[in-house]
């Protein structure tokens, strides 16, 4: 019989309002994870969570902020993308060590793998850049423009290798580039809205704003497989790096979504937000967690949900999908 699905390890109440942006950091190498929030009125804040409660926030922008990432090789740092406003990278006290404006004006996010990141840019344009070992530059490498007009920029996603990434468009065109070249080029029916990439399987994952996952070969956009949801709209997805058989999606219809990276089959839904689940991150290590760590997820009803999908002996939880 399938078992209930589980309750939240914890619950928090970001005092900034709807949360925007997840990530998770460490404050110095080798230590416990931290989780950092983004929130809908510009405020970061870094959260303990062995005890569940803010250690810092502050205003870090007077807009939205679309996307936070942390650098791990580089404890303590944070990367904030405030929409229509710049890009900032903070210590852990909250000081900015390095500012750059951005001119992109829609809703795709910043994708960040080891040093370098790729920012969406002026007229569906991406830029590439590398970190400085002294955190206090960019260097750019790149820049993706595409020449057919296929609508706003959407997702991007970096493939664990400098010149190569995967790019989404408001037309359902996706690209694979490398360097300044389209590779692979296919299209889908509806709208993308988020990318995730599973690089052990070689596949990529496309959330859509229609009730379709897909799923593709990373060689050649080759569509593997799709997957039909209950509701439409995901916002965004979030694979776990440590132990890759699972991924979470989440989005307009305030659900969770559990699956099983190798069949793609639904292993559980969770309902606990009263409003769409913005952001999605693994971390890992935590005392609160099983083997497989937590996840944790950020809404627009002002709350940041931790869950364990992991049973006691140590095997993934399954339930009834809904």
């Amino acid at each position: 019989m399938a078992q209930p699905p589980p309750d939240p390890v914890h619950i928090l109440h970001n005092p900034s309002g709807p949360v925007t942006a997840l990530a998770a950091l460490r404050l110095k190498e080798d230590g416990e994870y931290n989780l950092v929030s983004g929130s809908e009125i510009g405020f970061i804040t870094i959260w303990n969570l062995n005890v569940y409660r803010p250690t810092k926030t502050w205003q870090a922008h007077s807009a939205t902020i679309v996307w936070i990432g942390a650098l791990d090789d580089r404890p303590g740092y944070i990367i904030s993308h405030g929409r229509n406003e710049s890009l900032i990278i903070w210590n852990a006290e909250g000081i900015s060590v390095h500012r750059m404006l951005v001119t992109h004006e829609g809703f795709c996010k910043c994708d960040l793998w080891a040093n370098i990141i790729a920012i969406p840019a002026k007229k569906n344009s991406v830029e590439i850049f590398n970190i400085s070992q002294e955190t206090t530059s960019l260097d750019r490498t790149g820049t993706l423009t595409i020449d057919d007009d296929e609508g706003a920029l959407m997702a991007i996603k970096l493939l664990g290798k400098q010149t190569t990434v995967v790019t989404a468009y408001e037309s359902g065109c996706i690209c694979i580039w490398n360097e300044n070249v389209v590779l692979h080029r296919t299209r889908v029916k509806s709208m993308p809205t988020c990318l995730g990439h599973h690089a052990q399987r070689n596949e990529l994952l496309l959330g859509t704003s229609c009730e379709t996952l897909y799923i593709f070969n990373v060689d050649d956009l080759t569509e593997l497989k799709s997957v039909v949801l209950t509701n439409p709209g995901l916002n965004v997805m979030a694979l776990r790096l440590s132990d890759p058989r699972l991924y979470a999606t989440a989005g307009w219809d305030h659900r969770i979504r559990f699956f099983s990276a190798r069949t793609h089959k639904k292993l559980c839904v969770l309902q606990l937000h009263d409003g769409p689940v913005n952001s999605l991150v693994f971390i890992m290590g935590q005392s609160g967690g099983g083997v497989g760590g937590l996840l944790a997820a950020g809404g627009s009803d002002s709350l940041i949900s931790l869950w364990d999908l992991y049973s006691q002996a140590g095997q993934p939880t399954t339930v009834t999908s809904v």
